[in-house]
This record gives C-alpha cells, structure tokens and sequence, in this order.
C-alpha cells in the first residue's frame, strides 16, 4: 500500500479514531498523541492491511489498545515512583530491631530480575492484589502468582543464607 491508498482508506477514519482516544484518555492532547501513535503503528503495517476485511473497527482498534497501553503504562510509572519515593525516605529501618531485616530484605529484592522486583514491589509495597497487578502489567493473575511466588522464594532464599 502506498502513501495515496494509505491517505485513502486509513484518513477517513481519523475523527472516529480520536473520538474513541478522547472517550478512553478523558484529554485531548493525550487523545491526539495516541492517535498519532495508532497513525505511525497502522503506517508501518500497511502492508498487512490489505488482507483486514474491516479496516475502520481495525482502526479503532488500533487506536483503542494505544490509548489503554499508554494508560498503563501511566500507572505502572506512578506506581514505581512512589515506591522509590517510599524506599528512599529514611525512617523506613528507623526501628533497630527491624533495620538490618530490611535493609537485607531490599538488597535481596533489588537482585531479582526487573519482572519480579517490579510484581513483588506493587504487592508488598504498593498493597495491591494479584487481579490489579495483572491489569496494571497486562498478564494474568495467575502469572502474577506465579512471578510472586518466585520472587518470595527467592527473596526467602537470600535470608535464610544470609
């Protein structure tokens, strides 16, 4: 598909296309950010549009799964920087009896892998259950119990060698 056809058959369906954005953002910068994304994404497929038979719900498609990714995303990078804001305050160990355990308990936890640190840091830290981790990372919550367990395990481990 060239640049004519894209014009032809994608450009049509902007204005629905950021009517959606606009109904999942709740903001019109945003909204126009995400259908420029969805534009650019639809841009590099072009190619494989030739075989979609309904090309406008394939846009609002497109445009409604940026929109939600970029959401996440959004809460995924709130939620760490709280966590980081909470493990950089010092009266986190400010109890002696507790201090040397959690200073053991945050190294142990910063030699996880990314995946691990991050569903064990919004379990423990952010107080969250397993069913929002899945939604705030995209997975199942299953696979959040399973990362979990393995990050306790690990985490278990640490100490008990320490």
């Amino acid at each position: 598909m060239n640049s004519e056809e894209f014009k032809a058959k994608i450009q049509p369906y902007y204005k629905p296309m950021y009517r959606v954005a606009v109904t999942v953002m709740k903001n019109d910068c945003e909204a126009m950010d995400a259908v420029q994304d969805a534009m650019l994404k639809l841009w590099e497929r072009r190619r494989q549009l030739k075989n979609i038979s309904d090309i406008k719900s394939y846009c609002l498609n497109v445009v409604r799964n940026r929109c939600l990714n970029i959401i996440r995303d959004r809460k995924v990078t709130f939620i760490m920087d709280k966590i980081v804001e909470v493990e950089s305050e010092e009266d986190i160990c400010s109890n002696v009896e507790y201090s040397n355990l959690s200073d053991f308990v945050f190294r142990a936890m910063n030699r996880l892998p990314p995946e691990q640190k991050r569903v064990f840091q919004l379990s423990a830290f952010g107080g969250f259950s397993n069913a929002e981790i899945a939604d705030i990372l995209g997975t199942t919550p299953g696979n959040v119990r399973v990362i979990l367990s393995r990050a306790r395990s690990k985490i278990r481990a640490c100490i008990s060698n320490r």
